[in-house]
Parts: structure tokens; sequence; C-alpha cells
């Protein structure tokens, strides 16, 4: 199948990232990929739609239909037969100066000859990319967007300002490569902001935290959300991990508050982290983890391979690198 995913454009390379990590984790095959900042087009073959519907940083997921000039989609849509089904078509441009009528009426006319206008909830979603191409496609997928924004940590049950916004949260599983049905652990799961995403993904979470109050805030706010995982209090540097047993890791670790690493340095601690990590995860697999430092990537290197490393700024001290190691 080939396809589009128009992405987020928040990050110069995480939406890609997740994306293509999304579909690794689902065993698609990928025979093609090219990309932009704002577009990937892929040729897949596998559980595409299962991969799409894990993404948190893009818009839409379409299958290819057609491309070519506008009068190339004209011709394949007066090719379709949508037996009276309900149709909507909508334009969207990589360049400010689309103008969309001139786009989506004559689409809309062609394809009304054997079908139903439905700008609402139509039974088949269409949707045109204009770039150095005209690309008609089906929408297989819209990220819910507002409902990742309803999930942030303000209105969870369980509060404190230190939580990933749920759309990161969601790309940092999604880079973990852990399939559904597989085990993700969150050695800091501090408000359960990972966990939550990955419960919601299909996946099995494991939650610990050393502080017990996380654990229990945790488990309160995903029992509200009606989420499952198993929990623990467990110092993430000794953690009752056996090799094998877990499909890879995700985490947000605490960064420079002595409060969250009980004066332990935070170097300190993600050098034993990294260390429980590789013994437990078999050849092959990932942990997916944000790093404060250039220091903190390095002591990671020390255990892992490091494959990827994308850095967010969040203001001038601080950045946020969401970095993948491979076992």
């Amino acid at each position: 199948m080939r396809l589009w995913i128009e992405l987020s454009g928040e990050h110069p390379t995480l939406p890609r990232a997740e994306a293509l990590a999304a579909f690794e984790a689902e065993h698609v095959e990928l025979r093609e990929a090219s990309w932009s900042s704002k577009v990937l087009r892929l040729d897949a073959v596998g559980a595409v739609a299962r991969a799409a519907g894990r993404l948190g940083l893009a818009h839409v997921v379409c299958e290819e239909l057609a491309h070519g000039d506008l009068e190339d989609l004209r011709r394949f849509a007066r090719s379709l037969d949508l037996a009276g089904r309900t149709f909507r078509t909508r334009a969207r441009s990589l360049a400010p100066d689309l103008d969309r009528s001139a786009v989506e009426g004559p689409l809309g006319a062609d394809l009304g000859r054997t079908g139903r206008v439905d700008l609402v909830s139509p039974s088949i979603d269409f949707r045109v990319l204009v770039g150095e191409e005209y690309v008609l496609g089906r929408v297989l997928h819209r990220v819910d967007r507002h409902s990742m924004e309803a999930r942030t940590v303000t209105y969870r049950s369980f509060r404190l300002p230190i939580s990933l916004h749920p759309k990161l949260a969601r790309a940092l599983v999604n880079l973990s490569r852990v399939p559904t049905g597989g085990i993700l652990a969150d050695p800091f799961c501090g408000t359960g902001g990972i966990i939550l995403e990955a419960a919601r993904l299909g996946l099995r979470p494991l939650a610990s935290d050393v502080r017990r109050k996380m654990v229990v805030g945790t488990r309160r706010s995903l029992r509200d959300l009606a989420a499952e995982s198993a929990y623990l209090v467990a110092d993430a540097g000794r953690g009752p991990w056996k090799a094998g047993r877990l499909d890879g890791f995700a985490a947000d670790p605490p960064y420079g508050r002595a409060s969250s690493s009980r004066g332990e340095p935070v170097l300190e601690l993600y050098d034993r982290a990294f260390r429980s990590f590789a013994d437990a995860l078999s050849p092959g697999r990932f942990v997916a983890i944000v790093l404060p430092s250039e220091e903190a990537v390095k002591v990671g290197q020390d255990r892992l391979e490091l494959v990827e490393c994308h850095t967010m700024r969040v203001h001038r001290s601080l950045a946020r690198n969401f970095c993948v190691y491979l076992r």
C-alpha cells in the first residue's frame, strides 16, 4: 500500500522518527520511504492501519490513490463508482497559496457523479495533497489531538507539574518499538503519562518508581481513565526485571532536582538505570528515554548503542534529548 503521513511539524526530525518507529514496532515492511518536513510518503506492506493508529506527532494518514496533475486526479475520480456512498473532499497545500475551491470543487463534481457529498461524517474521506504534484488519497486515520489534550496532567486525578505532554509520551512509547501486546516498562513512572499512552496503544505496561506516592498516583489516574497496568515500587537501578521478559523501556527520568533523585547525582542514577536496562533486555530490544544533557546521553552509550537522538529546546538552559538505545 502506498500512503502518506502528514506530520505535525513540531520538531524537525522527531515526528518522522516516531512514525517510522511505529511501523517498525508493528512489523510493517517499508519498501520505499521519502519525506519532507511536513510529509512522510511510504510504500508499506503489513499492519498499516494498526501502525497508523499509534501516532501522536501527526495529523492524518492517507492511502495514496492517484497522483499527477489535477486533470490526472479528475480522470481517476471519474473512473470510481462510489455506488451512492457519501464522501468528502479536502485539499491541503504544502505552500501557502492554494485556492482550495479550485481543487475541491472539480473533484467533488467528478466524485458526485456516483456518490453523495457529506461534509460531517462521510463514509469515504478523500484528501488532496498539493506540492510538486497533486496526490489524491483516502483518509485511513486522523490523529485525535483533542483527546490527547484532554489527557494532559492538568485533567488527571494525580497531578504534578512534571509530566510529558501525551503526544510526546506517545512518541516516546513508539520510539521504544514495543509491539501491540508487548511488555513496556517505565521505571520512572512519575504521574503516569507514558504508562497511560502505552495502555491506550494496546501494550502491557509496567509502572514502577522508587517513590510509592508516584506509583499509587499513577494507579489512581489510570483507573479513572479505564486503563490498566502492573505496578511496582522499585529502584530503577535494581528493578526486578528478568532478562528476556521485557520488550522495551520508555522513560522520562528526573533531570536535576535533588528531591526527585533522593539526593543521588543524576548521572550516577542514570548509570545504574542503564546497567539495569542492559541486563533486562534481550539483544535487539530498545530503550526510549528523555535525557537532559550530552553528558547524560554519553552515560547511556557506555551500556547500550545509541541509534538516534532528537534534541528539543525547552528554554535557553534546558534541552530535552529524545534518545533511543539498542541492546
